[in-house]
């Protein structure tokens, strides 16, 4: 199909190499992979403050302030702070994804994020809250008990990581030559590890 470029945008994707279409596809399933964890933590948040009836617009507000931005738009702290939240949010999980392409590059019998998320994310929740906040906005760290923040950051890391495992699943089904490649590969590594540690 030949598209708005004459024909040279598919072109130049078929020039991209192995390891700029695995950049690409690190960075698109931390971005799916920071949208639901960004979205987990608004719906648990608005919750929260439905159930102690807390004004969603002063947890917004707080971070606009947080993020010192707030006197640039006044007038709607609501969509600044969910725009900036999820900015954050979307970077993170970008991070987070290409920290899990090396982690389980590393240690293949590794097949589950869950759990490197959630670590990732309660140091993230720990650094925040105990270090860069009390700098940068120690009235933010009043806005929300610190076990709801806590749990806001799990929820991150559970919808995340459920993103990036459904991800991959789908990658692997998406390339199946590739998969059984990396499956033999992966067996055969097992297999010598298992072997190392009998002798």
């Amino acid at each position: 199909m030949i598209g708005p470029y004459g024909g040279k945008f598919p072109k130049a994707f078929e020039e991209l190499t192995e390891q700029q279409l695995n950049l690409l596809e690190a960075t698109r399933h931390g971005v799916v992979a920071g949208v639901a964890g960004g979205l987990a933590e608004i719906a648990w948040v608005t919750l929260y403050a439905e159930a102690t009836g807390t004004d969603p617009a002063t947890l917004a507000r707080g971070v606009t302030t947080a993020a010192g931005v707030s006197a640039l738009f006044p007038a709607a702290p609501i969509a600044l702070g969910v725009t900036i939240h999820m900015a954050l949010a979307v970077t993170l999980g970008i991070a987070l994804s290409f920290g899990w392409r090396v982690l389980s590059s590393h240690r293949l019998e590794i097949a589950n994020p869950h759990l490197f998320m959630l670590t990732a994310l309660v140091g993230v929740w720990a650094v925040n809250f105990f270090m860069v906040l009390p700098i940068i906005s120690p009235a933010f760290i009043d806005l929300v008990p610190y076990p709801v923040s806590l749990v806001s950051k799990i929820l991150f890391g559970l919808a995340a990581a459920e993103a990036l495992r459904r991800q991959d699943a789908w990658a692997l089904k998406t390339r199946p030559g590739q998969y059984r490649a990396d499956a033999a590969l992966i067996q055969g590594r097992l297999a010598d590890r298992n072997a190392r540690k009998r002798e």
